[in-house]
């Protein structure tokens, strides 16, 4: 059963029904009004798993239900990516949309491995990955970065997805934080890293040196211009960074995977390397693949 305001379900519709042009974004919201509600959602994703969640006043949570009607945005990088068995590492999982997306396509041979590491939004991944019985999901409480310490987060009220790393003397809280090099190091390697941190994603980069020349998975990333100014960073000392150690930048456009030289011209961005065969066979399934302009859900 749905549970939720009927104005959200048809919203939810319309938004996953509707031709990809500008636009629908504000036809879908003004269906969908200000009306405020605060209850159970529940409902099916179209991959088959399952959530409910008793308090929707979370921008994330109430997203969930468009993913009854469609799959998520980025859902046919992670379908051409993953397979059985593999590991994939979730960094910046929010409430685990993708996590969730990824368990289902690695199995129980596999294992997800998803950071999150504000307290309330664990909470709820933790709780959507018990509901679905995924045992092969590990939830991290912790960030993750370029060195293993600590740092501040800002968070922001009902809206989990914005919470960032943040050099505020008063940060709303303080978490923990690790690399992908150490983690690695009594974990699984992954094969797919999804990295969206809030334009923190270089120092994720620089965390995961080790990982990134010896391993080489592949990876996919938000690559938002304002999040990385907000940061302090920008998406050519990305590029500078991937590019030697043999990564080359692909943008997800309406047209297809476009390699990206000066402008990035999606959300956001597949990094790989075409000498790797399981890299350049992903090239090749997703170089005619359309995607979204709205690249967020």
């Amino acid at each position: 059963m749905r549970s939720g305001p009927l104005r959200w379900h048809l919203a939810a519709w319309v938004a996953a029904r509707a031709p990809d042009v500008r636009g629908v974004d504000r036809v879908s919201g003004l269906i969908r009004g200000t009306a405020v509600f605060n209850g159970l959602l529940d409902g099916r994703l179209t991959n088959g798993l399952t959530f409910s969640v008793d308090d929707s006043r979370d921008g994330s949570v109430r997203a969930l239900l468009a993913l009854q009607y469609r799959p998520p945005a980025l859902a046919r990088v992670f379908e051409a990516a993953l397979k059985p068995g593999d590991v994939c590492y979730d960094v910046g999982a929010n409430i685990g949309v993708y996590a969730l997306w990824s368990a289902n396509l690695v199995g129980p041979t596999g294992s997800v491995q998803a950071f999150e590491p504000v307290p309330r939004t664990a909470d709820l991944l933790d709780s959507l990955v018990r509901q679905n019985a995924l045992s092969w999901v590990t939830v991290v409480r912790s960030a993750v970065g370029a060195t293993v310490g600590e740092a501040g987060v800002q968070i922001y009220s009902d809206a989990s997805g914005l919470a960032h790393i943040t050099d505020a003397a008063d940060p709303d809280i303080t978490v923990p934080v690790t690399t992908l090099d150490t983690y690695v190091e009594d974990h699984p390697c992954p094969n797919f890293v999804k990295i969206d941190v809030e334009g923190h994603e270089l120092d994720v980069l620089r965390g995961a040196s080790k990982l990134l020349r010896n391993r080489r998975p592949v990876l996919l990333m938000e690559m938002i211009s304002g999040h990385l100014d907000r940061a302090g960073s920008a998406a050519g000392e990305i590029m500078r960074e991937l590019t030697e150690v043999g990564y080359t930048l692909f943008g997800l456009t309406p047209a297809g995977i476009r390699v990206v030289t000066d402008t990035v011209p999606s959300e956001n961005v597949l990094a790989l390397c075409r000498d790797v065969p399981r890299h350049q066979l992903l090239i090749d399934t997703l170089k005619n693949t359309r995607f979204p302009r709205n690249q967020t859900t």
